[in-house]
């Protein structure tokens, strides 16, 4: 591994695993839920992307299963060849066999994860071989863009969800993306996923094989789309483009367009918001704005027009997943502070923030949960009502500050 490479860790994890079948999966203390529901669920995906590819997977599934995204970050497995075939990207990470996933409280990720590993060790196995020696020699002669394989997994694992088709929306109807070229400059991994599931629409499921086939055999992907559908790249963009602007304009007569303007305009460019909670008497704002992992908790006085900084925390990188969850932000019923929930160290933190001449600020570890997905006041202020995970399940509990 090259200097610098390897993360900081906080926690030490000790592994066990259960063994299935055709694969395992690796757990630590409060991950046995997770890996069991990975037994339950893993043999049936493997069957359904297997079939979608119609390739079976040579050698064992190794899954390895964090209980949080922080713990997933402390992980060095697979640093040293990030920049390898082996790994072509994406937010599961693939080492060979091995599939590195973790649980943010919503099983439906966590099953997208499972689906996306699944996927990416089988393209790699049909594109690439088996083994490193074949990988080697195939990656010299075959080049793939990441809209191709990105789009493909992120397609297997999710299919085509509401969330991306309205992006997908935007950019075409409001944004004026002229062609599939250019929105791959934009955002290949949503070029790559839309075009596939128009293929899929508009020539079948089983399309996706014979291109991966053709593909691999004619050394480019230009041969393979020209031999099983009969359009060039060129004029499958054009067929792409025309099938969404019919779809888009078809829904459009269904809605009708907002015309009220902002309230309010932020003057200065403003990062990714995660968090905004309007305080009690209306007069502020709090968010938090997350620029890939460092994040910054702001107050926006809207009498003034004014906003202030009162914390700041993370740390930046570029290929970071970013967690919206952190920090998480609620007003006490008062108005008078302000609390936070956050993950610092690999540990949960709760912090208060007073307001006055200065603001004050109270910090305390918060013990109990591998994650908190969201929480608030109750009316009279002296409870929190939160969600949070314990041992792979996201359950309602009530925290008495006091």
């Amino acid at each position: 591994m090259s200097f610098g490479k390897n993360r900081v860790q906080y926690n030490d994890f000790l592994w066990t695993f259960y063994r299935f079948k055709n694969f395992d999966t690796y757990y630590y203390l409060g991950g046995q839920e997770l890996a069991q529901y990975t037994g339950r669920v893993a043999d049936n995906e493997i069957a359904e992307i297997e079939q979608i590819f119609d390739y079976k997977i040579n050698g064992r599934f190794q899954f390895i299963i964090y209980n949080k995204l922080t713990d997933f970050e402390q992980s060095n497995i697979g640093l040293g060849s990030e920049d390898l075939i082996t790994n072509t990207g994406g937010l599961t990470k693939i080492v060979g066999n091995k599939v590195l996933v973790y649980y943010d409280g919503d099983y439906r990720h966590f099953k997208e994860q499972l689906r996306a590993g699944i996927a990416q060790v089988l393209i790699n196995q049909l594109l690439y071989g088996g083994s490193i020696k074949e990988r080697v020699q195939s990656a010299a002669l075959i080049n793939f863009p990441d809209w191709y394989i990105q789009g493909l997994i992120a397609y297997i694992a999710k299919g085509w969800p509401l969330e991306n088709d309205n992006k997908l929306r935007l950019l075409i109807n409001e944004k004026g993306i002229r062609n599939f070229n250019a929105l791959c400059d934009v955002n290949s991994n949503l070029a790559g996923q839309s075009l596939w599931n128009f293929v899929v629409a508009r020539y079948g499921a089983s399309t996706i094989s014979n291109l991966i086939y053709m593909s691999r055999v004619n050394k480019n992907i230009e041969g393979g789309f020209v031999y099983v559908i009969g359009s060039s790249l060129k004029e499958l963009s054009k067929n792409w483009k025309d099938y969404y602007s019919k779809v888009y304009a078809n829904d459009d007569t269904l809605f009708t367009s907002i015309t009220q303007k902002p309230s309010k305009t932020f003057k200065k460019k403003t990062q990714n918001i995660t968090q905004l909670k309007l305080s009690p008497d209306g007069n502020n704002i709090a968010y938090v704005e997350n620029n890939n992992g460092k994040y910054k908790l702001f107050i926006y006085d809207l009498i003034k027009d004014k906003k202030k900084r009162i914390f700041k925390g993370g740390f930046k990188h570029e290929n970071k997943i970013v967690d919206e969850t952190n920090p998480l932000i609620a007003w006490h019923p008062s108005g008078k502070f302000i609390t936070s929930i956050y993950e610092k160290k690999g540990e949960y933190r709760l912090d208060y923030f007073e307001f006055g001449r200065k603001t004050k600020r109270t910090s305390s570890k918060f013990y109990y949960f591998d994650k908190v997905l969201d929480f608030s006041y109750s009316s009279n202020g002296n409870d929190i009502v939160l969600s949070g995970v314990q041992k792979g399940q996201s359950d309602i509990f009530t925290f008495n500050p006091r």
